[in-house]
């Protein structure tokens, strides 16, 4: 049985920074968004160890173990299955509401690589956890439908006003280095229609998945060796060293093999914990108004301040 960690919720809601704390954690290994490991080539991709995807030592080992070959499966093809499985417009699908024999191809083809991947992770690493913060909820239901894998849900809840707001920031991709690259931006409508759905959708995940833990970003950032010991706790790891991180610093020392994330996944050493507000002073209100209205009932619901 491999264990999952699965972080989920609404993109930009601080799941790379609690998925790397939850890297350092003794049996943990962190993997970033895997679902993306077929997005680009991994010949042009930074693993989160600043090496390029392809000659990383660590995916060259899990490739070996899981495909029998170094390289991986040709990541167009396999990009283009998961597209054909793994996406929000299939989750009737995948809750078996209903199938078309097309799908249900793929899907078998789909899910044999990802036995194999995690299976892999789990096997060579030995590790007691595997942590993936993909976030994405096809890939959460694909993964929690699946025997072979325990999986609990790590839900990750952050403020939609700030959320909007980093979405409208302009960020560089830093793990794309043939060409300047940017991060997704969105509209303030599109991110609090994101952050509903994602949401809303991972709440009806508790159903499927082996456990379910709900954690605010920003209760994470107030108080991160109360939350973390929580969350070690919520996954079996009662023993665990947690020295590495204190009120307001988190030591990074051991290199985590991500796959795509925020640009943060690269920094090393020390690192400052702070609660970013600056969406208090900088939010256009309009814009704020807007994503307000939109996400309400549900920042009520979380026990966010709607004024």
């Amino acid at each position: 049985m491999i264990d999952i960690l699965y972080i989920a919720g609404s993109g930009r809601s601080g799941s790379t920074l609690l998925e790397r704390m939850l890297g350092q954690m003794d049996g943990c290994i962190s993997v970033g968004e895997l679902r993306h490991l077929w997005r680009r080539d991994p010949a042009l991709e930074l693993c989160g160890c600043g090496q390029l995807v392809a000659n990383c030592p660590f995916w060259l080992e899990i490739r070996r173990s899981a495909f029998g070959s170094p390289t991986l499966p040709d990541f167009q093809e396999t990009y283009a299955l998961q597209q054909q499985v793994d996406r929000i417009r299939y989750l009737p699908q995948i809750l078996n509401l209903y199938r078309t024999q097309g799908y249900s191809q793929n899907s078998e083809a789909y899910a044999g690589i990802l036995r194999r991947l995690y299976g892999a992770i789990g096997e060579t690493t030995t590790c007691r956890a595997i942590i993936d913060s993909s976030k994405d909820i096809s890939t959460l239901f694909l993964l929690a439908k699946m025997p072979e894998f325990r999986v609990r849900v790590l839900h990750l809840i952050r403020d939609s006003r700030a959320v909007a707001f980093s979405w409208m920031r302009k960020k560089v991709r830093s793990d794309v280095k043939e060409h300047v690259s940017y991060m997704s931006v969105y509209s303030p409508y599109r991110s609090a229609a994101d952050w509903n759905y994602r949401n809303l959708l991972t709440e009806m995940a508790q159903k499927y998945a082996y456990e379910y833990l709900r954690v605010h970003y920003e209760d994470l950032l107030a108080n991160p060796p109360v939350i973390m010991k929580k969350i070690s706790d919520f996954m079996g790891l009662r023993d665990v060293d947690l020295s590495f991180v204190g009120q307001d610093r988190v030591s990074f020392s051991r290199d985590t093999h991500t796959v795509a994330g925020n640009p943060m996944r690269f920094q090393k050493g020390s690192v400052t914990l702070h609660l970013d507000n600056i969406w208090q002073g900088e939010f256009k209100p309009l814009h704020k108004a807007i994503v307000t209205t939109l996400t309400w009932p549900l920042l009520w619901h979380y026990g966010y301040d709607l004024g």
